[in-house]
């Protein structure tokens, strides 16, 4: 029996059918997805997110730090902003990590210079002051001076004759006299002096003046000290001569009551 051609299975009708189309690529039952979108034209591209680099760059607290620390003269702001600077190097990256250190230490070098001038200084004005408070002594040494030029407080050998207790003696011309120790042996002792004024007076007038100035100066003195009934005033007055070159001067000295006995101390006070 004959029977009418079939087509093959899996084949098409040339003239109905078309094939159909392939596959889409990855397999049957997964979705397809068209290609990405090519990128912006003109536009930058941008890798990962990260944080921002200052390597490039010199840290400006760090500068600050050694301007301030070469000046000197902010005490320790260079270390504080030094060490500021070294955090900030430390944690974003930058230069000037030595600069910051210089900065450091040279505020340090300016401080501890300070200290040590300030406590120079401090002592030798301790030095100063303890050498101030000391009280002046005179000279022990014997010297001669003028006659005139005799300060408060000397203590004088006159080989004149003239630091006398002897009130009817006559007045004797002094150029000098010699200043002695007055822990040892002497003639007197200065214990005031006084200028005259005026016209100059007659010799006897310059005496009474003399006199009465200087008993009036050291009379209470010479009461009060315990051998006061053997002390006696004496007195040196400017001469016609020495008047003429501008000499004023009394001077009023302690001698003792004795006729050529002298004195070995100081009067009291």
């Amino acid at each position: 029996m004959t029977y009418p051609s079939e087509p093959p299975r899996g084949g098409f009708d040339s003239q109905h059918n078309p094939p159909p189309p392939p596959p889409p690529p990855g397999g049957p039952g997964q979705p397809s997805y068209g290609a990405p979108p090519p990128p912006m034209p003109g536009g930058p591209s941008y890798g990962g997110h990260g944080r921002q680099s200052n390597e490039g760059k010199t840290n400006g607290l760090a500068i600050a730090s050694l301007v301030t620390g070469l000046l000197g003269c902010f005490g320790i702001l260079g270390a504080v902003l030094g060490a500021i600077a070294l955090r900030q190097i430390g944690q974003r990256g930058g230069k000037g990590k030595g600069m910051a250190i210089a900065g450091i230490a040279l505020s340090a070098v300016w401080v501890v210079g300070g200290i040590i001038l300030y406590a120079m200084a401090s002592g030798s004005d301790d030095d100063s002051g303890s050498t101030g408070a000391k009280p002046k002594t005179s000279s022990t040494k014997p010297k001669d001076v003028d006659a005139a030029k005799m300060k408060l407080g000397d203590c004088i050998n006159d080989n004149s004759g003239a630091a006398t207790s002897d009130p009817t003696a006559g007045p004797v011309e002094v150029e000098s006299v010699k200043v002695v120790p007055c822990t040892g042996p002497h003639d007197g002792e200065v214990l005031a002096v006084f200028k005259l004024s005026g016209l100059f007076p007659s010799e006897k007038e310059m005496s009474q003046k003399a006199s009465t100035g200087c008993k009036a100066r050291i009379g209470a003195r010479l009461a009060r000290d315990p051998a006061a009934n053997s002390l006696a005033t004496s007195y040196y007055y400017p001469t016609a001569e020495s008047w003429t070159r501008g000499d004023r001067t009394v001077t009023c000295v302690a001698v003792h009551a004795t006729e050529g006995k002298k004195l070995t101390r100081r009067i009291h006070a």
